[in-house]
């Protein structure tokens, strides 16, 4: 298994917003649960509060594992950690929480505009803030208003549904943003705005963590 690798792009100078100690999985397997597969081994990494953080490895070494105990999907075996000084697993943190996964899964049927709002009503958002916060991050993803509107999420291709997914990822105004092979499905010109949308999260002080495969 080899351990993924990182890289910054800003100095250590802020509060630790991403803190991990010794972190390890083990999966179990097998008809009688009797075989063991290990997915992660000793992690320790601190990201800081509006650092550009970048998580790089190849298939295999780990990097959904954590990604996943950081966001306290899966419990870690063994280690411990922190995000955004909370320990890991406690829900408290989740609204503070930004998440694009590889490979995001939307309800068919809805519009772009009625997920967003959908998730807008899961962080308690009030519909006086989503009137405005909807129309501004379909114009920072680069997806027209009328087709997020109209048009059903199951005719879109996967470079419109990576914008949507992006939307969704800020939709509570995150501190912390997770983005997990972002720049999958994009033309060059989805690429360029994936960029410049990360650019501008660091303008805002985002901490953005990236996952990416090489």
């Amino acid at each position: 298994m080899e351990a993924p690798s990182t890289a910054r792009t800003t100095a250590p100078t802020r509060p630790i917003a991403v803190w991990v100690s010794n972190l390890c999985k083990v999966y179990r397997t097998g008809f009688w649960l009797n075989q063991k597969v290990e997915s992660l081994r000793g992690c320790s990494l601190s990201v800081w509060e509006g650092e550009t953080f970048g998580l790089l490895g190849p298939n295999g070494a780990g990097k959904t594992t954590l990604l996943k105990m950081l966001l306290g999907i899966v419990r870690p075996t063994q280690g411990e950690g922190q995000l955004l000084g909370i320990p890991l697993g406690d829900r408290s943190s989740k609204q503070r929480v930004g998440y694009l996964p590889e490979n995001p899964y939307f309800y068919d049927y809805l519009t772009a505009w009625e997920f967003l709002a959908f998730v807008a009503g899961l962080f308690e958002i009030p519909a006086s803030q989503q009137r405005q916060r909807i129309p501004q991050l379909l114009d920072l993803v680069g997806l027209a208003r009328s087709t997020a509107r109209k048009k059903p999420l199951r005719q879109y291709s996967k470079g419109m549904l990576q914008r949507v997914g992006m939307a969704q990822a800020l939709i509570n105004d995150p501190e912390i943003v997770f983005l997990d092979e972002p720049m999958s499905g994009l033309d060059p010109m989805g690429r360029y705005q994936m960029r410049q949308i990360i650019l501008w999260l660091k303008e805002q002080g985002k901490t953005i963590f990236l996952i990416v495969t090489f």
